[in-house]
């Protein structure tokens, strides 16, 4: 049960810090290089680098994050570097994004072939490349840019939309980002005030939206930019190489961004009613409607949650509709060795579902032996071998078992109860678990708490067959998560 550190999303480094410089009158290309510190609330938590250089016909643009937190007494820190090649006409080439967690390294590149896009990706054991439709439209750095400078930035009340291709958010599709030109307006970066061209951005997804506020001088080069990731205040303002690089002492605790307050103990039992309500804006995500759990809508601010582990089956999903749930993928890698070596010793000499799914549950529970918040989000092959790691890593391992014995399998994603955690007493934490297809329903386990049944203490928000990158629906609910007040309802 802990707060899934998120990858720091390009789409925020891309399309809010437009650092390039063009001539008003022709299309003269100015290199540049720039350096930004990152905050998160008052404490300063890493850098950003962002350089674009002209090679022929060619831009290459070259960005680094690096951010180093802490998750309880765990240090973390995650890096994020991506190079791209695009034309002077804005069109991709391809690019290059590695993302570590914790010292472990996520790779994803991609290049365009004709009217597709084809994208390899690799973490540790885990190998995949994949093809896409590619849609000339959208952007990734210089394209991104391009457009920015030919819609415009200056004048108020100017708006307009751009398609994002951004490897954190999927590549399958680009997202698309709505742009609010604000006007000059004064700013403060770092001890100095400025005017700047006031922008906002705001990108919808499934549970909400992300939005960020930023501030371009005359020439669209980013002076600051305020957003929220995951429900906390992030800043980039733009500093000399050595302010950037220089690092805070202390490092910031981000652990209990994901706690929810709860007004009373949950009891355990099979059906809970919950209450969920936004503390700001209006309700716009989209939770979780399955057999064990019902979502009404009460009015524009606030949804009734129905979580009930007493109902019955109802009629099976079709075969064809099981592939996603029964395939190998970067994370949920199968075709792994000692993945199916694990899979058949846990199983031992179970036959129907139901037991081999309780069994390979208590076999992840005490094989997973290293339960700490040091890992950033491994396969199954890493967590099987490395023996380490949190909800994230129990969760993917017990998929991933489970599908080596032909039983579907997802992950879901969303809150759970804790009468005690960190020191808060009776609260909702951020959680990722399993669900196996078993006797015409989907049937929740927990691997990390070792729960073969789990009552109605979690409020499923997605479930997830993790074929695609989770990152485009994992940011907007964290969002969602540090947005809501959760009250536990009476059952009549």
């Amino acid at each position: 049960m802990v707060y899934r550190i998120m990858k720091v999303s390009h789409l925020f480094i891309n399309l809010l810090f437009p650092c390039l410089v063009l001539s008003a009158m022709d299309d003269r290309f100015t290199p540049i290089d720039r350096w930004y510190e990152v905050y998160l609330g008052d404490a300063k938590v890493g850098y950003v680098s962002d350089s674009m250089q002209k090679d022929g016909d060619i831009i290459k643009s070259r960005n680094e994050f690096v951010m180093q937190i802490k998750r309880g007494d765990v240090g973390i820190e995650i890096t994020v570097e991506q190079e791209t090649k695009e034309r002077i006409g804005g069109e991709l080439i391809s690019f290059t994004s590695e993302t570590k967690m914790a010292g472990m390294p996520m790779l994803k590149k991609g290049r365009v072939e004709g009217n597709e896009l084809v994208v390899y990706e690799k973490q540790f054991n885990a190998e995949k490349e994949s093809k896409y439709p590619f849609d000339p439209e959208a952007g990734m750095s210089w394209g991104l840019r391009k457009q920015v400078l030919e819609n415009g930035f200056k004048a108020t009340g100017k708006t307009y939309e751009l398609k994002v291709y951004s490897p954190d958010m999927g590549m399958k599709a680009p997202a698309k980002a709505n742009i609010i030109c604000l006007g000059k307006k004064l700013i403060q970066v770092g001890e100095e005030k400025f005017r700047g061209y006031e922008v906002d951005m705001e990108l919808k997804g499934p549970f909400g939206s992300m939005k960020t506020k930023s501030w371009f001088d005359q020439d669209c080069v980013a002076l600051r930019t305020d957003s929220s990731m995951g429900g906390i205040n992030i800043s980039m303002i733009q500093v000399p190489q050595k302010k950037a690089k220089k690092m805070d002492v202390e490092t910031h605790e981000i652990l209990l961004s994901s706690v929810i307050p709860l007004n009373a103990t949950v009891p355990k039992r099979e059906k809970n009613i919950f209450i969920l309500e936004t503390i700001e804006g209006n309700w716009a995500g989209k939770l979780f409607e399955g057999s064990t759990q019902q979502v009404e809508r009460i009015d524009d601010q606030s949804v009734r949650v129905i979580v009930d582990q007493s109902v019955k089956k109802k009629k099976a999903v079709q075969e064809r509709d099981m592939k996603s749930f029964l395939s190998s993928t970067i994370y949920l890698d199968t075709e792994d060795l000692l993945i199916q070596k694990l899979a058949k010793k846990a199983k031992g000499n179970a036959r129907k579902p139901g037991e081999i799914a309780k069994k390979l549950t208590k076999f992840v529970y005490g094989h997973v032996s290293g339960k700490n918040y040091g890992v950033g989000f491994a396969t199954a092959s890493e967590v099987a071998r490395n023996k380490e790691g949190d909800c994230t890593e129990h969760a993917v391992l017990l998929a991933a078992l489970g599908r080596v014995l032909s039983i579907p399998t997802r992950v879901a994603t969303g809150l759970v109860y804790a009468d005690e955690f960190e020191g808060e007493k009776n609260v909702l934490v951020y959680h990722m678990w399993t669900q196996f297809y078993i006797d015409g329903k989907w049937v929740d386990l927990d691997p990390a708490l070792g729960l073969v049944k789990c009552q109605a203490d979690r409020i499923t928000f997605s479930v997830d067959s993790m074929e695609d990158d989770l990152m485009a629906s994992m940011i907007p609910l964290m969002e969602l998560i540090n947005n809501l007040k959760v009250t536990l309802q009476p059952v009549e």
